[in-house]
């Protein structure tokens, strides 16, 4: 759309419009500037899934995803015991790895809204998981570390003995610890089931 401005004879000689008389009238073809009323959302990155995934995939649900795009909100991959890449699993709305003994990296999984890793034995780092509001790490014997889950809603870490730590989970509105056998100061998780 163009808006048509007048210009003055001041303006006219800077502008690029046709030559005009001083006192005569001109009109000047101009853009109008887009105004935004909110920030553009990004839209979510599209992850190939690998051919290993995509094979386990297939057999607990009987459906072949490419990428990460075509997966469903729900996905429930419980004891694919041979599951390492889940890079492309981090836009799933409701992720179920419980019993993938051999998941070590979970890492891509911080946009996940519940995730389950229930005895997945050799996740050790979960600082990226911040961000997910329903977290069950139990018996995940390799988990030291738990300062980033302090915004997670909902929290299950029974069983994970190797948990010292849990000063930063105050803000955790339910809170399981039963079975952390490591943690001796609860006095930040007075709330906590233990």
């Amino acid at each position: 759309m163009d808006i048509l401005v007048a210009s003055s004879p001041a303006s006219s000689s800077s502008s690029s419009s046709s030559s005009s008389s001083p006192g005569n009238t001109s009109t000047t073809s101009v853009s109008p500037v887009p105004t935004r009323t909110a920030p553009a959302k990004s839209a979510p990155l599209v992850v190939p899934i690998s051919a290993a995934t995509r094979a386990m995939i297939w057999d607990k649900t009987g459906e072949q995803y490419l990428t990460s795009a075509d997966l469903p909100a729900c996905l429930d991959l419980t004891s694919c015991h041979d599951l390492l890449d889940v890079s492309a699993l981090g836009q799933v709305h409701t992720l179920n790895l419980s019993c993938c003994s051999q998941l070590a990296d979970v890492s891509a999984l911080g946009g996940v809204r519940e995730l389950i890793l229930l005895g997945c034995t050799r996740v050790t780092d979960v600082s990226a998981l911040g961000a997910v509001r329903k977290l069950d790490l139990s018996y995940c014997i390799g988990v030291t570390d738990v300062s980033a889950l302090g915004g997670v809603g909902t929290l299950i870490l029974r069983g994970c003995t190797r948990v010292v730590d849990v000063s930063a989970l105050g803000g955790v509105r339910e809170l399981d610890l039963r079975g952390c056998s490591a943690v001796r100061d609860f006095s930040a998780v007075p709330h906590a089931l233990r």
